[in-house]
Order: C-alpha cells, then sequence, then structure tokens
C-alpha cells in the first residue's frame, strides 16, 4: 500500500476535472487523426492489447509460471490437476494413509482433491507441459480483455479503459488472481457470461447464449454456490429480455435445448468426477470430505459439538479445523445484519483501499444515470453476498467475492464523466474526455507501478518458507537414492501453511514428506527399508537423521538458519493466508 490519505485519488480527479476546463468547447482533432483513434479504440486491437498487457501483470507479479503452491488450497488443486494431467481422476491409497493426510484431500477410497474440478481442469493442460502456472496467466489475459470489452460496449472506450485500469491494478486482483485458486477461473466465468448474455441480448443468436451457458456449467464445476448466484442473475435477465419479446415470456426451443445441454453435461461431469473418485456418482469428493473431516462445514448457522474437529488429526489440520469450527459456531441468525455489514465492507475496501478511498465517492456518483448494465452487475453481486450469508466465513475472505470487483471498478469509471462536466458545466467534448482519460491513466501509472511491486514481494516472501523447507531435505547421493522425512510442526505453526503434500505417484517420489506421529514412525520406516528416515523439526529448523528404530542417529543433528525460517513463517500473516484459505462450497 502506499500509504496515502484516502482522498488522494479523489484529489486526482478534481486536478484532472478543473484542467479539463482548458480544453475550449470548440476543440476538434484532425480527420485523419479522429479517424484512427475510432478505429483503434473500437477495433479488436485494443482489447487484445489490454488482455496481453493483463497477463504480463499477472506473470510479473507471479515471477514464474512453475511456481509451487504456499496454502492448502492451492496444493489441492495442483494434486487434482497433476491426476487429470495424466488421465487419472485418482490415485491409490498411500500405505498407512495417516501419515499422508493433508487438508483439502481425500485418501480413501482413493488420493483425489476434495474441490470441484474445474480449476484443476483449467491447470492441467499447463502441468501436462511443465508449466502449471500459463493456464492462469492465460485465463487472467481473457478476463481482462473481457473487462475492457464489456464496459467499451456499455458506455465508451474512456471509460472502459478507466475501468480496467482499476480492476487490473487492485492489490486482491493482483494477489489472488497469481494464485491456483478456484476465483480465478470463477472471473473469467462470470464475465464469458455477462458477454454472451449482453450479445444474446442485442443478437438474439443461440451461440451467443450458448457461450453463457457454457460459462455457467463451467463455473458450476468449479464453485457451485458462486455460480447459482450467477444463474439466478442470468436468469433475471433472460426473463426480462423474453418478457419485451413475448407476452407471456416464453423462450425459443434452441434456447431451452441449449440452458438445458449446458446444465446437463455439467451434471453428468459431476456424476462421472463422483463416481471416479468416490466409487459413488451421488456422493461427491466434496462431500465426503467433509463427512470424513468436517461435518460442521456446510450451509446453515451454528455447529453441534458431537461435530468438532478430531483431536486425532495431524496438527496443522487441528487448528485450521478447529478455526473453521469456531467460525461456523459464531455464525447464527441473530448476527446476520452485523456479518452483512462487515463482509460488504471488505468487498468494498478490495476496491477502495488506502490511496483509493475517495474513489468510492466518485462510485457513487456513477450510479446516477448509470447504465442497466451496471445495477445488473451489483444485483448479482449482491446475490452472491446474500447467498454466502448462509455459510460461516471470516469477513475479511473477501476473496470468495471478488467476481464481483469489475462491476466495482465499473461504477466508479463511470463517475469520473460526471465529475468532469461538473467541471465543465456541461456536456463533456469528445476530445475533453479523451484528454481526461489519458491524464488519469497517466497519473494512475506510478501508484500501479508501486502496488505491483509490493504484490511482486509480496507473492516472494510467501514462497519462502515453502523454499527454505526444501533447502532442508536431505541431498540423495544418486538417483537410486531415497529418503523418508517425518515433519514435527511446532505449536506455534501458522496452520495456513503445509508442507505434507501427496504425489500422484509415490513409488516415483525420491522423497516421501509425511507427519511425525511419534512412536507410530516405526511403522512406515519397516514398510519402506529402502528409504533412509529423517525428522524435520520445525520449532528448530532442523533436520535429524534417524534410526531404523525411530531414534535419532547420534551427531545428526543438522542446524539450518532458523532467522529465514522465522522470517517465511511470518510470511503465513500476510493477506494470503487470511483471505486465501478457504472450504467454501
Amino acid at each position: 500500500m502506499l500509504h496515502l490519505t484516502p482522498w488522494f485519488s479523489l484529489a486526482i480527479v478534481l486536478v484532472v476535472a478543473l484542467f479539463v476546463r482548458l480544453v475550449p468547447p470548440s476543440a476538434r482533432l484532425r480527420g485523419r487523426v479522429v479517424a484512427f483513434a475510432r478505429a483503434f479504440a473500437h477495433g479488436s486491437w485494443l482489447p487484445l492489447l489490454i488482455g496481453l498487457a493483463t497477463g504480463a501483470a499477472t506473470f510479473w507479479v507471479w515471477g514464474s509460471l512453475t511456481r509451487t503452491s504456499v496454502v492448502h488450497d492451492e496444493s489441492a488443486y495442483l494434486l487434482q490437476a497433476q491426476l487429470f494431467a495424466n488421465g487419472r481422476f485418482t490415485a491409490p491409497t498411500p500405505p498407512l494413509y495417516h501419515f499422508f493426510e493433508q487438508l483439502y484431500v481425500n485418501l480413501v477410497p482413493a488420493i483425489s482433491s476434495k474441490y470441484p474440478p474445474g480449476t484443476s481442469l483449467l491447470i492441467a493442460p499447463g502441468m501436462r507441459v511443465g508449466y502449471p502456472g500459463l493456464p492462469i496467466v492465460a485465463a487472467n489475459a481473457l478476463s481482462g480483455l473481457l473487462v475492457f470489452v464489456l464496459a467499451r460496449r456499455f458506455a465508451g472506450v474512456v471509460v472502459a479503459m478507466l475501468t480496467w485500469t482499476l480492476w487490473v491494478t487492485a492489490f486482491p486482483v493482483l494477489y489472488f488472481h497469481a494464485m491456483y485458486l478456484s476465483e480465478v477461473p470463477t472471473s473469467l466465468a462470470w464475465l464469458a457470461t455477462w458477454w454472451g448474455i449482453a450479445r444474446w441480448r442485442s443478437s438474439g443468436r443461440t451461440r451467443d447464449l450458448a457461450v453463457a451457458a457454457l460459462a455457467i456449467a463451467y463455473c458450476g464445476i468449479t464453485r457451485p454456490l458462486t455460480a447459482v448466484a450467477l444463474a439466478m442473475a442470468v436468469g433475471i435477465v433472460m426473463w426480462r429480455v423474453t418478457s419485451h419479446r413475448t407476452s407471456p415470456p416464453r423462450f425459443r426451443r434452441a434456447e431451452l435445448v441449449t440452458l438445458g445441454t449446458a446444465a446437463a453435461a455439467a451434471l453428468l461431469f459431476v456424476g462421472v468426477w463422483s463416481w471416479r473418485s468416490t466409487g459413488d456418482p451421488t456422493l461427491t469428493p466434496l462431500a465426503l470430505y467433509t463427512r470424513t473431516y468436517v461435518p460442521f462445514d456446510k450451509l446453515g448457522f451454528g455447529a453441534r459439538p458431537e461435530d468438532a474437529p478430531s483431536a486425532k488429526l495431524p496438527w496443522d489440520q487441528q487448528i485450521t479445523d478447529r478455526s473453521f469450527y469456531e467460525e461456523h459456531q459464531k455464525h447464527t441468525i441473530a448476527r446476520l445484519p452485523l456479518t452483512a455489514v462487515s463482509r460488504a465492507r471488505m468487498i468494498g475496501r478490495d476496491m477502495w483501499y488506502d490511496w483509493r478511498g475517495g474513489l468510492a465517492l466518485i462510485a457513487l456518483l456513477g450510479l446516477a444515470g448509470a447504465p442497466i448494465e451496471l445495477w445488473v452487475g451489483l444485483g448479482a453481486l449482491a446475490l452472491q453476498l446474500l447467498q454466502y450469508l448462509l455459510y460461516a466465513h471470516p469477513p475479511g475472505w473477501s476473496l470468495y467475492y471478488i467476481e464481483g470487483l469489475p462491476v466495482l471498478a465499473f461504477a466508479t469509471a463511470l463517475g469520473v464523466p460526471v465529475v468532469l462536466s461538473l467541471g465543465t458545466r456541461g456536456k463533456v467534448p469528445g476530445v475533453a474526455r479523451l484528454v481526461a482519460g489519458i491524464a488519469l491513466f497517466l497519473m494512475l501509472l506510478y501508484p500501479a507501478w508501486v502496488t505491483m511491486h509490493q504484490v511482486r514481494d509480496q507473492i516472494s516472501a510467501d514462497h519462502q518458507y515453502y523454499d527454505a523447507f526444501r533447502g532442508s531435505l536431505p541431498p540423495l547421493p544418486d538417483s537410486t537414492s531415497k529418503a523418508l522425512v517425518f515433519v514435527r510442526y511446532s505449536r506455534a505453526h501458522n496452520d495456513g501453511l503445509s508442507l505434507v503434500r501427496n504425489v500422484p505417484d509415490l513409488g516415483s517420489e525420491a522423497i516421501w514428506i509425511v507427519y511425525d506421529r511419534g512412536a507410530e514412525n516405526t511403522k512406515l520406516i519397516a514398510f519402506a527399508p529402502d528409504r533412509e528416515p529423517y525428522l524435520f523439526d520445525e520449532s528448530r529448523w532442523a533436520m535429524h537423521r534417524l534410526n531404523r528404530d525411530g531414534s535419532v542417529h547420534k551427531d545428526s543433528t543438522v542446524a539450518r538458519d532458523s532467522t529465514v525460517a522465522r522470517d517465511s513463517s511470518a510470511a503465513g500473516d500476510s493477506a494470503l493466508v487470511q483471505n486465501a484459505r478457504s472450504a467454501a462450497p
């Protein structure tokens, strides 16, 4: 953050508005310049450049297309993506599987992520070619393109450029979109849906509706509850459109077939995914995981004492599940008004934080005379917020609503011409609008550049913990050597970070990383006689070589740089861990 007054952004807009007054009302651009500017502004090249710039921003702040995961959610998505990349839904249950228990991963009847498959399906092609981050960058590029195209369609190129700039430079967008999280594909799905609906509304073509239907279906196999809010909003819009076409409203047969086919395809895939993962087409991996580990983690209010997390779980799972359980206990009907206000404030913070705070007033001005599309977008975001009131989560997890940030950016951008018109005492000339847009864009470049650097630094810090652990792993003498590392977490361990991660092919993995289960460790040591056993002690950041009976080998302690460990662990208190840990349906 820039740690500037919230009124800094408002001052920028007001300065530009005063500057616009200096542009003569009769000012005109030359004919050739006008022709070129219009062709460029309304053609296909500008959206393509916008998309490329969005993807480049994600890649730059992320720093690599081969980043590993940091939080538990990412690890689960990447594991399932590896399975999909190899043409599989699951991997065999590991031996003595309690050593391999991992948050958000089922181990019985087979290894699989609990999460719906949409995100992992997106990542799988990149995983196949060795660049798992490539599909994420591509999805963000398409999202940036659609943000611009939709805003341009509804309010012109200047508002579109400001909308995209405000959206793509928001800290949460830069930060959370450079991760393996489900909100990346659902953001794209929401934008693709509204693009298809906007085109269908004006053209009536079934193929445009098909784009929206497929996008909703994909959102349904990625984040189902988020998809329900989107489908409800789209249904209301389609009903209004058809009511103007026929009375009473009636869909054409081709439209009904399109919508029905997309819905059936999504349900069919969920059935196949469930059958291949749990052995039962009616039991999803998400339902299985919930039943096994977190029976309290469901829609509704409150939590039963008998559903409290088991004390037999590994330490990081215990403290994570306890925090979820406490959140569900506090989630009551009586607290709903306070919960709704708190969550709404955090959504607003994601767009109008720090120095951007004054832009919230600009957004309010943007509501005056706003196109119906803005109200539709705000309505969809409100539906999403209302639906998630059925689910317990901390207000800070505004990541759940990141699909709505383009709408808030659009509202803010719409308020800028209103301020400019006040400065010119009337309608803003085209030249003045263009000059104002360019001026605002240039003035936003510096804070945007600073924000991008902050996000890049934060992402690097978030990866330090796991990178430091990888540097502590025992060196293997040759390609045939194998190791078994038991991880003993400290009592101060940050539950958002995990070192135990399952792999699709356990037999070919050189180093098994498992939980330290005390005296039980000898069982796994005996099961894997070809693997040299070690114990990693997080509290001392030290790797110990073990004897076959589980005792520490004499003079085997290898001390590591605990300063790196402490600094890396501190990253667990970052916005990433506080906002990205999710267990939502």
